[in-house]
């Protein structure tokens, strides 16, 4: 494919307005294996790398963030940034690296700190990917940069094939401007589920009730809170209308966590036994465990919610709750994973949402994420955006979440009056108000 995208790099433009003073050229191939060339563009750039240019073998996902990394190295030379990834690749940074056969965890830390990094320099960029460059659906990243001043621009003779994601990066001038997208995107799919719905009034009052989930868990009994982590834990990865329909058996066995922390294995056989209870042995054999774990936490602090208070996390502060409170959820009870851990969060009224693999593949179809896969990277980046909607449509993030699950899932939800979504795996491309912004419909 040779070049497919290409970064100027040079300080902040001062005289000429939009044009940065020019110092160094970035350069994607796109062959067999990616690569960043790094080009300085005068002898006295020259020098401080040695007469030559700079080679990076990215990953694939984090493309134009290895990009960004290595001008956080080689450009500005950031003292802290050098250190870590000397630290990282394990030796010198004059030779090539190859970025992918280094440790993730490593890398990401790499990344985070580029990211509080760079917009403090006197830097600015010009992006320009070709039509065909991977780094198109990466351009959302930059949003994570704060003040970095950035332009994005697309060859004329193909904007009319480009996407309408990136409408709004061409005319920006830098990092603070607004892509175009998130909460426009998601006022058309709220009011595109509202058009749908087949009472009008059981929609928004379902909306009303979505939107009253800030903070319940403080008027929450100990029973409904457990009960509320034995739905998360049936509703992980089965069919909605399957467990829907089966809520009041769940209930009957295991809606009492007093009750289910004594069950023997007599009761598991007497549980297994009826055909209108999901039979799965190891979620029935979690909520008992949970059940004693639950019990323990009751008896030491005296309520579930006494239990939450103690971590002294604000329950709309996404960092605490992410760094503080879920691991530990994680480590006390079974069934509960990284995913599964923000659901029951959300359900009692944190400020987070579950970031289900239907809303990962919407955003992956809109350019927001990189693949629709739950890497870490795309369910902190997916939470960020569902907290920016939250933020500027004033609806609590519960709700920004029960709106896009039913613009995707197939049964749309019944609880809104919507009988089936548009955004399912195989989309209904013809009623979606997006699909002119879509990558998967373009």
């Amino acid at each position: 494919m040779g070049v497919t995208a290409f970064i100027i790099v040079g300080s902040r433009p001062s005289f000429t307005p939009g044009i940065p003073n020019l110092g160094y050229l970035l350069l994607l191939y796109e062959n067999d294996r990616p690569a960043w060339e790094l080009i300085p563009l005068y002898p006295e750039l020259q020098k401080d790398l040695r007469g030559h240019s700079i080679v990076w073998i990215p990953s694939i996902e984090n493309m134009l963030e290895d990009a960004l990394l290595m001008i956080g190295i080689y450009v500005v030379k950031d003292e802290e940034l050098i250190e870590k990834a000397k630290i990282t690749f394990r030796g010198s940074l004059d030779e090539r690296i190859e970025i992918y056969d280094f440790d993730r965890k490593e890398l990401e830390n790499l990344r985070s700190i580029a990211r509080k990094k760079l917009q403090n320099y006197d830097i600015a960029l010009v992006i320009i990917p070709e039509e065909d460059s991977t780094i198109r659906r990466q351009l959302g990243i930059l949003r994570e940069y704060g003040d970095l001043w950035y332009q994005v621009s697309l060859p004329d003779k193909k904007l009319s094939h480009t996407p309408g994601f990136f409408e709004e990066v061409l005319s920006s001038k830098h990092g603070n401007s607004q892509y175009w997208g998130y909460t426009e995107a998601f006022w058309k799919i709220f009011n595109k589920l509202e058009e749908k719905s087949t009472d009008k009034k059981k929609f928004r009052d379902g909306i009303e009730a979505f939107n009253s989930y800030r903070e319940r868990f403080r008027k929450m009994s100990d029973n409904e809170i457990y009960f509320t982590l034995v739905q998360v834990i049936f509703y992980s990865g089965m069919n909605g209308k399957t467990v829907s329909k089966r809520v009041h058996t769940i209930l009957k066995y295991l809606g009492d966590f007093r009750k289910v922390a004594n069950y023997t294995e007599e009761d598991i056989k007497r549980i297994m036994n009826d055909r209108n209870m999901i039979r799965n042995l190891k979620k029935i054999r979690a909520c008992i465990h949970n059940a004693k774990e639950f019990q323990r936490i009751v008896e030491s602090y005296g309520s579930f919610v006494n239990y939450l208070e103690s971590f002294d996390v604000d329950p709309t502060n996404y960092h605490d709750i992410k760094t503080k409170l879920a691991p530990e959820l994680i480590k006390k009870f079974k069934g509960i994973g990284r995913v599964t851990v923000y659901h029951f969060l959300m359900d009692l009224g944190f400020g987070v949402m579950k970031p289900d693999r239907t809303i990962l593949r919407l955003f992956h179809r809109l350019g927001w994420l990189p693949t629709s896969d739950p890497t870490e990277e795309n369910i902190e980046r997916t939470i960020q955006i569902c907290s920016e909607i939250s933020s500027e449509t004033g609806f609590w993030i519960r709700t920004v979440d029960i709106v896009l699950v039913s613009f995707c899932q197939e049964g749309g939800n019944l609880e809104l009056g919507v009988p089936e979504g548009i955004c399912t795996r195989n989309p209904k491309c013809q009623e979606c108000p997006l699909r002119e912004r879509c990558l998967l419909h373009k």
